[in-house]
């Protein structure tokens, strides 16, 4: 699996396009971002109409620093996400960080097969919950964060097959229950475990879609008043 949608690993690497819908067309790239799409990088046209808001609006902003209208239509593009979007990935994102973090401070050691693999079934789960519904996002930031995510699951994927979970065409994750089964506790130790992990890296990625959905519900809501914690108020 090559393509990427969810990571921290790969930043700059791979088609934003490509990454996200798990398709692995050629095409030209995108080079020199403006400051406000930061690290998202190389999005492809003619697949989803808000990709393709986003590389005609970087392309405009490239020919045109001063262009403020795109810029600011980048970073109001959350502004078009529902309330009902936004709770669910809100509320999605919030659980994968709680499935994350579970598997980060599990001792593998002691831990039964039954339980880590209930465990493990509920981070897929979780994962593959908040994939699907940030397909469904406007927000560059969003979107931007998820790819992110998808790429720590690909470089991991080695290590994923290991314990047999594996990475479908649509980037979201399945488990080879037989697999996993046979697989060492120091191979889940080696991917789960501690910090600077893959669920340490993901449960990172979750915590930061969480508040970007709760900070968009807020701006949507008229509030612009950030706490200490990062949230508007």
């Amino acid at each position: 699996m090559s393509n990427n949608f969810f990571g921290i690993g790969g930043f700059g690497s791979g088609s934003f396009m490509d990454s996200y819908f798990g398709t692995s067309s050629g095409g030209s790239s995108i080079s020199s971002m403006s400051s406000m799409l930061g690290d998202l990088s190389m999005i492809k046209s003619g697949m989803y109409k808000k990709a393709l808001k986003s590389y005609y609006a970087t392309q405009k902003a490239q020919a045109a620093d001063s262009d403020n209208s795109d810029k600011e239509s980048i970073s109001k593009s959350g502004t078009a996400d529902s309330n009902t979007t936004l709770s669910s990935i809100k509320s999605s994102s919030k659980k994968l960080y709680e499935s994350a973090q579970k598997l980060q401070n599990t001792n593998y050691d002691s831990v039964s097969r039954e339980d880590l693999l209930k465990d493990v079934k509920k981070f897929v789960s979780d994962y593959n919950e908040t994939l699907s519904t940030s397909k469904k996002l406007n927000s560059y930031s969003m979107l931007q964060t998820a790819v992110w995510a998808t790429d720590q699951m690909n470089t991991a994927e080695g290590m994923l097959n290991k314990i047999g979970v594996s990475i479908k065409e649509d980037n979201t994750l399945a488990i080879d229950e037989e697999k996993f089964n046979k697989a060492l506790n120091s191979d889940f130790k080696g991917l789960f475990s501690g910090y600077g992990s893959l669920a340490s890296r993901i449960s990172q990625k979750a915590s930061t879609l969480y508040n970007q959905s709760a900070n968009q519900m807020a701006v949507n809501q008229g509030k612009f008043a950030y706490t200490n914690y990062g949230t508007l108020i």
